[in-house]
């Protein structure tokens, strides 16, 4: 059996890679079981406890979260929450094609999703901050999150690309622009979304 006191000190390592409510769960019960299972092989719980440690190494070690963020998150988490981004974006591109057949073929219900899109960003947004989900302090992780201002980079270098070789001072007003304006509000909707629901997106 593990004492309270054994609990706790698996508790506080743990605690130092700043897991996510759920990950920090799932991987705690993981350790008790697999410390269990050393201790039955006539291991103290030190020893048990530091074999586990070594083979949980690789997944607890402390990593750049991204290129543009300067927080340092445990691998696992990092794993988990690219899985998280690459859905969001997957989503937000086809949801993003959907809108450019509108632009093309259904000009005026294109205008109309854009307007619904920025009434629903700003409601959640708004919900929010009513029931206490989200900090303001969050909000702005959230605002500056590198998903976004990795969209505000790309965004650039192709509004500047199709500038230069079109030749045409009014670049911006392309259909290309408008479908990318509706590519961040989904990526945006979707972490706000996230967080109302507790569910990390913050790196």
């Amino acid at each position: 059996m593990i004492t309270i006191h054994q609990e706790n000190e698996i508790k506080a390592f743990l605690q130092k890679k700043k897991l996510s409510s759920a990950i920090f769960n799932e991987i705690y019960d993981h350790f008790v079981v697999q410390i269990l299972a050393l201790m039955q092989t006539n291991l103290s719980f030190q020893e048990a406890f530091l074999e586990t440690k070594i083979g949980w190494q690789y997944e607890l070690e402390m990593v750049k979260a991204d290129i543009l963020s300067f927080k340092r998150i445990a691998r696992i988490e990092k794993t988990v929450l690219k899985s998280r981004f690459r859905n969001i974006i997957l989503s937000s591109i086809s949801l993003s094609m959907l809108g450019l057949g509108a632009f093309l073929f259904l000009n005026d219900y294109f205008y109309i999703i854009q307007a619904c899109l920025a009434v629903f960003c700003f409601s959640m947004l708004l919900y929010n901050f009513a029931l206490k989900k989200m900090k303001f302090r969050e909000y702005i992780e959230v605002s500056f999150h590198p998903l976004i201002i990795r969209n505000l980079i790309v965004g650039c270098i192709l509004f500047l690309a199709v500038g230069y070789f079109s030749q045409n001072l009014y670049f911006y007003d392309f259909g290309m622009a408008k479908v990318f304006t509706m590519y961040g509000m989904l990526v945006q909707i979707q972490l706000l979304y996230f967080r109302s629901k507790k569910v990390n997106v913050l790196i």
